[in-house]
């Protein structure tokens, strides 16, 4: 459902097939979540497509103030999976034990894991590991993460790994759910 509400919102219009096709969902399923998107007043369907009502642009800028993401990343050595996806929770640093809790939580949602980070200094710290990952392990994803999240000090930062793009970015938004 998550996934559905930021699409449509990082959106503005779309389509119901192109929504189910973004989302990995069939029409059925897609048809189902913006039955209940509608009924809480976050979605309205037109002939052009779904867009967001006033009360879903108010909660679309709240949780895009919380969550910078999901990006898709080319890949890297970083965290486990063909396919991966980062996500920066903004001042979610401080909830960030050992990242195992961010971990399960992914691979519930079906990634086959997560790395967490958190920003402190500029750095990426791992928590009871490395206080500069950028440095100790060096990867042109640093560089698309740092572009496409603008990570602050104080944020987590969750680089999630799956088989394929949709399980990699669900999994992201799952760790993403359970820290907000």
């Amino acid at each position: 459902m998550l996934l559905v509400f930021l699409t449509i919102g990082s959106s503005g219009v779309i389509g119901r097939s192109a929504l189910s096709r973004r989302a990995g969902l069939g029409e059925g399923a897609i048809r189902t979540v913006l039955k209940k998107l509608r009924s809480s007043g976050y979605v309205e369907a037109g002939a052009s497509g779904c867009s967001l009502t006033k009360a879903g642009t108010g909660a679309y800028g709240s949780l895009k103030k919380r969550i910078s993401g999901p990006l898709r990343l080319k890949g890297s050595r970083l965290t486990v999976g063909r396919s991966q996806s980062a996500l920066a929770i903004r001042g979610g640093g401080h909830l960030i034990r050992g990242g195992i809790e961010q971990r399960d939580a992914a691979v519930r949602a079906g990634a086959l894991g997560a790395t967490t980070y958190v920003v402190a200094k500029g750095r990426f710290a791992m928590p009871g590991g490395s206080a500069d990952s950028e440095g100790d392990f060096p990867d042109p994803v640093w560089k698309e993460i740092r572009g496409g999240l603008s990570p602050k000090d104080g944020d987590a930062v969750i680089l999630c790994g799956a088989s394929d793009d949709l399980s990699a970015e669900l999994g992201a938004l799952a760790v993403g759910l359970a820290l907000l």
